[in-house]
Parts: structure tokens; C-alpha cells; sequence
């Protein structure tokens, strides 16, 4: 799948309630094209980018530490993109 196929699916998920592995839930609102805003208990926590999902598509068989180190919003990244890919 290519990066801009992966992100329209994900920007289409706005609003809706997802799940990191953890178990902890967050929503997102598009901020741009490039970039949106993760808001856990109604307070922002930060934002994933297009540049973070496609690191991803990139690096799938990095381990969640190594992720961590890449970005700050690993946990969210990886569940939006996984929350795509049914994993």
C-alpha cells in the first residue's frame, strides 16, 4: 500500500475512538493534510504526521522501542496505522 493510500484511510477514522495496544483510547482532528492532533480525555497529547506512518510503512519489523526512539507518538502512530491494517 502507498503512504497516501495509508494516510486517506487513517484521516477518514477523524473522530472516531482508537485503540493503542495498551488499550488506551484516542481520538484525532486533521490538522492539515500532513498532520493531526491526538487528544486523549479531551486534552492534546501531541500530533502523528504522515512522515511517522510512512517511517512505518517503511520500518514494519522494528520492535515498539525502537519506534519510541523514532518518534514521540509511537504508540499512537502504530495503532493508527495498524487500526488500517486490521493488525
Amino acid at each position: 500500500m502507498k503512504i497516501e493510500e495509508l494516510w486517506n484511510k487513517i484521516l477518514e477514522k477523524e473522530g472516531e475512538t482508537i485503540y493503542t495496544k495498551t488499550g488506551l483510547p484516542f481520538t484525532f482532528v486533521k490538522v492539515d493534510y500532513e498532520k493531526i492532533r491526538i487528544y486523549r480525555n479531551d486534552k492534546s497529547v501531541g500530533y502523528v504526521s504522515i512522515s511517522n506512518i510512512d517511517f512505518i510503512l517503511n520500518n514494519p519489523n522494528l520492535s515498539r522501542h525502537q519506534y519510541r526512539d523514532a518518534m514521540a507518538t509511537s504508540s499512537y502512530a502504530l495503532a493508527l496505522y495498524n487500526s488500517i491494517l486490521g493488525i
